[in-house]
């Protein structure tokens, strides 16, 4: 008798998505990995995503849609959706993202072989409003890097983490934050084991002006570093001298320069423009 595949829960917050909610919906509709649950938080929507997902609910029985009057915040969602989630792993996704269709089954297989892992990612295509790629952002595979790194850039891309769920459910979201609730739980999730990135693309991730973080970036920042503070003063994070050294310097970096050339600054260390692959190309093709 074959062997059932593990159930994937996989929590969603949205607000005001309604222009690509139903893609990110349908990304997880054609997964190959077919045993999963989807909780959708609809935090208060006032345009049509709310219409959109009960559309997708009433389709596929896998889909619960949990819907705010009034919005609560991400973390209160995430947390909500968390709570009602009842899979063996639970995946984080966007309403405006799209998760490949390997992405569940290559994390699930990923988590199965490694049993120090406790969150896994992986690599991500940027993608803009109208889901053309335009960038790549790589991130590390190795555990120790990336328990490292969270001093100075985030390991895993959020919306792409997936989490054993015992361990998920021993965590909680900060409600009071409104961005940079990542940081905050990854650090707890630390507590409990090790971070990994599988090597594969498995999601792409739209950057619009909308997009959570990209509202005030300053604030994200702070936000981010007071999450690695209480990683080190409550969570028993234990920083290297490296990280610490690149922590103080992104603080006095950030808090001189104007919040424009601080996003072009990460975007230029953290992503790998298209164009970048193409010329390459265009000068292996000239040297061949």
């Amino acid at each position: 008798m074959k062997q059932m595949k593990p159930l994937v829960s996989v929590i969603m917050p949205v607000k005001d998505a309604g222009r690509f909610v139903g893609a990110a919906v349908e990304s997880i509709v054609k997964q190959t990995h077919a045993n999963w649950e989807m909780i959708v938080v609809d935090d208060g929507s006032s345009d049509e995503t709310g219409k959109i997902l009960k559309k997708f609910a009433k389709k596929d029985r896998r889909i619960k849609v949990i819907t705010h009057k009034v919005s609560k915040g991400i973390g209160a969602s995430l947390n909500q959706a968390l709570f009602k989630a009842h899979g063996e792993f639970v995946a984080r996704m966007d309403g405006d993202d799209i998760a490949l269709s390997n992405r569940i089954a290559t994390q699930v297989a990923f988590l199965q072989k490694n049993s120090e892992i406790v969150a896994v990612g992986g690599q991500v295509e940027m993608i803009d409003g109208a889901g053309e790629i335009f960038a790549y952002k790589h991130f590390p595979t190795n555990p120790t890097s990336l328990r490292e790194m969270i001093m100075w850039m985030v390991p895993i891309q959020h919306p792409v983490m997936m989490v054993r769920g015992e361990v998920y459910k021993k965590c909680r979201y900060d409600e009071k934050l409104k961005t940079a609730e990542d940081v905050d739980m990854m650090m707890q999730l630390l507590e409990h084991g090790e971070f990994g990135n599988v090597s594969e693309t498995v999601y792409q991730y739209r950057k619009v002006d909308t997009s959570n973080g990209y509202h005030n970036v300053k604030q994200t920042f702070w936000l981010t570093t007071l999450g690695r503070m209480r990683g080190i003063l409550h969570y028993s994070y234990k920083p290297s001298v490296k990280g610490i050294m690149l922590s103080l310097l992104q603080i006095a970096v950030v808090g001189i320069l104007p919040s424009k050339l601080v996003v072009r600054m990460y975007e230029s260390k953290r992503f790998f423009w298209l164009i970048q692959e193409k010329m390459g190309r265009v000068w292996s093709t000239i040297f061949a």
